[in-house]
């Protein structure tokens, strides 16, 4: 299917961490929307700025419902603490809003392609979205791979969907999920560490496959890490992000 514009209303508006949220919409025209896992659209931002300006931001839902889609999105600041753009005007939507949409896009992105090798679902900061879609996905097709996924944050009150993965984890015995902390508070109980040095001492598993994304740095310090534990790098999907 090709990308198409189309309209959704906000239904709902969930803060999940410090500058971190989630925004639900419903399909308006059409009324429904075809998108997968991993594929992402992009948003017109009508914040009266000119030039207008498209955004992209990746789907945190699986596409088991055609008239709903959900973003996590991080509100980014510039260095004069003006919201960016695209993260700034979702942010401002309120419940009851319309915003025009382009997509969906980037078919293809984050699709497993290794039907029966154990997967690692891997992602820093939002960058867990479209991994958490893609485990929701399995999950409700009833695969039966073995699922790890690793959420790496900076700071323990960065961390969220946690309650998400626990469901998932009730609805699917082959799913798992790893906490990992890099900047730990000297109380902290959980997983301290940078993924790539918490992979790093795990076991890896014969086959594995891995789906990688977060920010440029980061992505590239766990996909670097991986080859350098024998995952040969067409079994790594690797994508960056940069502020928006």
């Amino acid at each position: 299917m090709p990308p198409i514009k189309f309209t959704a209303e906000v239904i709902s508006h969930k803060n999940l961490a410090p500058d971190i949220f989630e925004k639900t919409f419903r399909l308006v025209e059409p009324a429904e929307l075809n998108y997968d896992a991993g594929s992402y659209t992009s948003v017109r931002v009508a914040d009266r700025k000119s030039p207008p300006v498209y955004r992209a931001y990746t789907f945190a839902s699986c596409g088991s419902d055609s008239k709903i889609f959900k973003l996590c999105v991080k509100l980014f600041r510039g260095e004069n603490g003006e919201d960016g753009r695209g993260s700034g005007y979702l942010q401002n939507l309120k419940v009851g809003e319309t915003a025009e949409f382009f997509g969906p896009a980037g078919q293809g992105s984050f699709v497993p392609k290794f039907q029966n090798a154990p997967l690692w679902l891997l992602g820093t900061g939002t960058g867990i979205a479209p991994l958490k879609a893609v485990a929701e996905k399995l999950t409700h097709e009833k695969s039966s791979r073995k699922i790890t996924l690793f959420l790496g944050v900076s700071y323990s009150e960065d961390i969220f969907y946690v309650d998400e993965f626990e469901k998932l984890k009730k609805e699917n015995p082959n799913f798992d999920f790893i906490v990992v902390v890099s900047r730990p508070p000297e109380n902290f109980t959980g997983m301290a560490g940078r993924l790539p040095d918490v992979i790093a001492k795990k076991e890896v598993p014969p086959n594995l496959e891995a789906l990688v994304c977060g920010s440029e740095v980061s992505t590239v310090g766990i996909k670097n890490k991986l080859v350098e534990l024998g995952v040969p790098e067409n079994q790594i999907d690797a994508e960056g992000y940069g502020a928006l």
